[in-house]
């Protein structure tokens, strides 16, 4: 009796199993469920809407291959992105429409090509904005760098051809930012005073640094080293 007991058992047991496991992989991706939730809820941008201003407002214009970082740990792979420092919003296309990812508070990080992207609260003047930001050197203290296009117009002379006297271009504004730990993102410019100014912790070392390696802060590389070494003598 005892013996048939446990044969029992182990029939429940083993029928359990697989639907225990598919149950677990469904819950561990839930990537499907998640990016039609994203598609139901994204904005639709029209693609020739920026057809008569010159220029264009992406960091790569041409859609490439990345992976999304979620706040509740999932991962999206596999779609093609840009940003749009215009709008700034990530984009991407489905089904020969280009949309807009919602919500990007609810995101770690954004990567494609050779760029890794991260939305931040930084600082503006009295306010306390967030934006997208492309991370240059990431650590306890993080190099940022920040895009922005603003829709300009110019005067010309009138022409035959367009019948118009002036023409809607792309003014890009570029600017670095220094994003400390549980603090908002702040400007920094291209000059040791600046940087200085930003990590006043470890001056003396970084001043050293500077002067060791005859920086001059003129080119973001040297933006990058110095930030490298701030991190590394912490």
């Amino acid at each position: 009796m005892k013996s048939k007991i446990n044969t029992i058992f182990l029939l429940i047991v083993l029928l359990a199993i697989p639907k225990l496991s598919l149950c677990q992989i469904n819950n561990s991706s839930g990537m499907s469920s998640r990016m039609q939730s994203i598609l139901k809820s994204t904005t639709l941008y029209v693609t020739d809407s920026y057809g008569d201003v010159y220029g264009n407002p992406y960091v790569d214009e041409e859609f490439k291959e990345g992976e999304i970082l979620f706040k509740d740990s999932s991962i999206y792979r596999g779609i093609s992105m840009r940003l749009n420092h215009n709008n700034d919003q990530i984009e991407f296309q489905q089904d020969g429409q280009i949309l807009a990812i919602p919500n990007p508070e609810d995101l770690i990080s954004v990567s494609f090509g050779n760029h890794l992207f991260t939305f931040e609260r930084y600082t503006k003047g009295k306010k306390v904005l967030r934006s997208f930001f492309e991370v240059l050197v990431s650590g306890k203290t993080n190099l940022l760098y920040r895009r922005e296009s603003i829709i300009k117009r110019e005067q010309l002379p009138p022409t035959e051809m367009s019948g118009k006297n002036y023409r809607d271009y792309f003014r890009t504004v570029e600017d670095y930012y220094i994003k400390k730990e549980g603090e908002p993102a702040f400007l920094v410019y291209k000059t040791p005073k600046s940087i200085l100014k930003a990590l006043p912790d470890k001056k003396i070392e970084l001043q050293q640094y500077i002067d060791q390696n005859k920086l001059k802060i003129k080119k973001e590389e040297d933006m990058k080293a110095l930030v490298e070494y701030y991190n590394s003598i912490q």
